[in-house]
């Protein structure tokens, strides 16, 4: 990549583009999760209202024949299925995107603690704040301070 100098050594380099596809990671689980959130949203939205609709209203609020309306089709456990399969399947990206933000908090971390001993040289130190300019511009990876 272009913004690697010969003056970063290979440690350096295998640091910096672990902490990219980190949060290249990161950012595609976030993704995911909120597609699916929007989704299972708008699934449940629309199965409520269907079923408030065509199901509850008709019948009058008698709880049996409610029961009974639900019931007689299948295709309505079947949606059910879907909509808590999603459900369970945002809480398993969830899962796996906060894992993903861990280890690339922690990676980040550990560079900026190690900064004296990436850059060891004068020279080094000072062309160093190029490299993090490009980092937070390019990926929006802060390497200046550890907080989020």
């Amino acid at each position: 990549m272009e913004w690697f100098h010969e003056s970063i050594d290979e440690v350096t380099k295998q640091m910096m583009l672990a902490v990219i596809e980190k949060k290249q990671k990161f950012a595609r689980l976030s993704i995911i999760v909120k597609t699916l959130q929007i989704i299972t949203f708008i699934g449940f939205s629309s199965f409520f209202i269907y079923v408030a609709l065509f199901i509850v209203y008709p019948n009058y609020f008698i709880i049996s024949s409610i029961i009974d309306s639900f019931l007689n089709r299948s295709e309505h456990l079947y949606i059910l299925l879907i909509l808590f399969s999603m459900y369970w399947s945002i809480l398993f990206y969830r899962k796996k995107c906060d894992k993903a933000e861990e280890e690339f908090h922690a990676l980040r971390c550990e560079i900026i603690q190690k900064s004296n001993d990436l850059w060891k040289e004068e020279q080094e130190w000072k062309e160093r704040y190029k490299l993090f300019e490009w980092m937070k511009k390019q990926y929006d990876i802060n390497l200046y301070y550890e907080n989020k």
